[in-house]
């Protein structure tokens, strides 16, 4: 149950994984009998394996999680060939985008299953299920949810908030979009619940306490909370903590994990052909650029001599062979991402001497000179670090240069405008729900 590890769930537990997008796609019932799936500690324990299964599909581990948002910044290039995936590298997203479309379904799959389990959890009658293993299944099913609602509200913006499993069919599949305050406010909330109530105090491979702290941290840090943002990192690190003294990558916190027998494929998209991938995605030559000379990073981010292509090094199971067995995990949160939140979060606040001291821990475990933050120079030093330390780990540098207000400055010579701030909806889902509004974005 407390690892990110595939779980083949039984036939009636799969219902669950039906979206609201999708449900409209099942054979016309009244219901689904839910009461027939969640009825013990077992079936508890399937159901939660079911919310972490849903994450490891291959349209959220590539595109979801990784590359549409990479694309869309000067991170990545698209070397490959799909045109849904073109259309984010070149700033043109269309409502009929269907990868954009399957990524947002299976957004929706995950949060429904969560769902399930939050809601039926709780009534359980099992001997061996204790109020405080409930909890903390509840909890685990609560941190994922608020999960994916901030890689939705952060694409997005406004989405139709789901707080409850999704069963009946008709009107009551058709969810208005909610504002992002309200989705943010939820998220918060979920986030809150789980650090009170999981019991794992640590990770990477579960939802833990310290990974709620640390989520709280990030959604505080996208707000603009200064002080909740460096309380919560603060929170997250435990006191007297030193990035210098772990390895790079070596410092997570929250990792979505994989075996063998059932793994990615991110090596097969992220590699050359020389070493059997697809190389669907490649590193920008500003992100080359951006690295300092001498950084030990540089050479676990990209190889720019081992092919005829440079290519990304931080998913390099390509022993593996197969697509589709790597175990290279996908890096959620990292000690360094709270130790640069509380550099910025100082800075915002004036204490240049604490954000000096933990920024230069970054620079410091990178092989690098220390460089002094100040009043005039924090916010591009620290977004400089950020591009650096954490390249195709996820979305954090379109979050990053949305939030800081750099997008239209950075990205606009490819194309970025106002209007690129926001997705579109996927057109199939307005299409379908007659209070679904389509965003107000470029293609529109």
């Amino acid at each position: 149950m407390k690892f990110f590890y595939k779980y083949k769930l039984p036939v009636l537990l799969l219902l669950f994984t039906a979206s609201c997008a999708d449900l409209n796609d099942l054979s016309p019932v009244n219901e689904i009998p839910s009461n027939q799936a969640i009825q013990d500690k077992a079936s508890a324990t399937a159901a939660i394996n079911g919310v972490y299964d849903a994450l490891q599909t291959d349209n959220l581990t590539f595109d979801g999680f990784l590359s549409l948002a990479q694309y869309y910044t000067d991170e990545a290039n698209m070397t490959g060939t799909f045109p849904t995936r073109f259309e984010f590298d070149n700033v043109n997203v269309f409502p009929s985008n269907s990868t954009m479309a399957a990524v947002w379904t299976d957004f929706y799959v995950v949060i429904n299953n969560a769902n399930n389990v939050i809601e039926l959890v709780p009534g359980v009658t099992d001997p061996s299920f204790s109020a405080e293993e409930k909890a903390d299944f509840v909890a685990q099913a609560k941190f994922i949810r608020a999960q994916i609602y901030l890689q939705l509200v952060s694409f997005w913006k406004e989405v139709p908030l789901i707080l409850k499993p999704t069963r009946d069919v008709g009107e009551a599949l058709f969810v208005a979009k909610s504002p992002a305050e309200d989705i943010y406010a939820q998220i918060i909330q979920d986030f809150t619940d789980a650090s009170r109530d999981l019991i794992a105090a640590t990770g990477p491979n579960v939802a833990s306490k310290q990974a709620a702290n640390a989520f709280l941290a990030k959604v505080h840090l996208n707000e603009g909370h200064w002080t909740e943002a460096l309380d919560k990192a603060k929170e997250a690190l435990g006191a007297d903590f030193d990035l210098t003294t772990v390895p790079y990558l070596q410092d997570q916190i929250y990792s979505l994990g994989f075996l063998p027998i059932d793994g990615n494929a991110l090596n097969f998209y992220y590699g050359p052909a020389e070493l059997g991938g697809r190389y669907e995605i490649g590193p920008s030559q500003a992100l080359i650029n951006a690295f300092e000379p001498n950084d030990l990073r540089f050479d676990k981010t990209v190889d720019l001599n081992s092919a005829a292509v440079p290519y990304v090094l931080k998913y390099p199971s390509f022993s593996a062979g197969i697509s589709g067995t790597a175990t290279d995990p996908i890096f959620f949160i990292r000690h360094a991402e709270m130790v640069l939140i509380i550099a910025e979060t100082a800075a915002e606040t004036g204490d240049f001497t604490t954000a000096n001291m933990y920024f230069n821990q970054v620079r410091q475990r990178a092989g690098l000179a220390p460089l002094v933050l100040d009043a005039g120079n924090y916010v591009d030093a620290i977004l400089h670090e950020r591009f650096v330390e954490f390249a195709f780990e996820g979305s954090l540098r379109l979050i990053d240069l949305r939030r800081r207000g750099k997008a239209e400055e950075i990205l606009g010579p490819s194309g970025y405008k106002p209007c690129s701030n926001i997705w579109p909806l996927p057109q199939r889902e307005v299409d379908r729900n007659p209070k679904l509004t389509q965003n107000n974005c470029c293609n529109c």
